[in-house]
């Protein structure tokens, strides 16, 4: 049996603190015997290359994107790195929000060379597999992705146009949707809440579906699997009967 820590959304320097902080103190007990360890897209914001910030100068004003990266770098990436064990397998997925960075090219080739994720963050050279945008990873009969859609019924939007079981985050909420065919094989789609803050400025205070959340994942050989969502509460989550915060 396989064990998979998948942290989703973390949004970096929007993270929440509190759930991180938690997640540090269950890496601790855990971390070293983990089998994989996911990130699951959207791992930072990447404000100074959005397409709405463009000309929001005053939201922008002091923020640097090579300063960004070596902040994520050592708040985050090394924090993981040190956590888990060199035989723990490190997945990196390309959300929406890093794909601001090949537009930001696409759009000034001058910067080519210079903002990539992997010319600042060095994810090969740590052993980090990079997931590109929309596609997946497979953790036995479960597939991984970052996540296609944000309807009010995502989940079983996810189950339908994939046809086959799927977890992922990017709508910052916790929705399941499980599908039983004649055959009685059973999909199930779930989206896992995120890591950052659930009141961004640019809701402007209106409520919203988010939820702080992340999840464990256990594969058996035959390749079927039991998956856990632990919801956060206030920066606070019990896991076998200890209280993290």
């Amino acid at each position: 049996m396989k064990t998979a820590l998948i942290l989703p959304d973390i949004h970096h320097p929007k993270h929440s603190k509190k759930c991180l902080k938690a997640i540090w103190q269950w890496l601790r007990d855990y971390g070293k015997k983990l089998d994989y360890l996911i990130l699951l897209g959207d791992q930072m914001e990447f404000e100074t290359v959005s397409f709405w910030l463009k000309n929001k100068k005053r939201i922008l004003e002091g923020k640097r994107i090579i300063r960004e990266y070596r902040q994520f770098d050592s708040e985050i990436l090394c924090r993981l790195d040190k956590a888990v064990s060199n035989k723990c397998r490190k997945i990196y997925f390309i959300g929406n929000h890093e794909v601001r960075i090949d537009s930001a090219i696409d759009e000034d080739p001058n910067l080519e060379g210079y903002l990539e994720i992997e010319n600042n963050l060095h994810l090969k050279k740590r052993k980090w597999k990079v997931i590109r945008f929309n596609h997946f990873y497979k953790l036995g009969k479960l597939s991984l992705m970052h996540g296609m859609f944000w309807n009010k019924y995502h989940a079983a939007k996810s189950v339908e146009e994939c046809g086959r079981s799927v977890l992922y985050g990017h709508s910052h909420d916790i929705q399941e949707f499980t599908k039983n065919s004649l055959t009685n094989e059973v999909h199930k789609g779930k989206s896992i809440g995120c890591l950052c803050d659930t009141n961004p400025d640019w809701k402007k205070g209106r409520p919203n579906r988010w939820v702080n959340a992340f999840s464990v994942v256990y594969v058996y050989g035959n390749g079927f699997f039991n998956e856990y969502t632990v919801n956060i509460i206030n920066g606070k989550f019990v896991w076998a009967g200890k209280l993290y915060e």
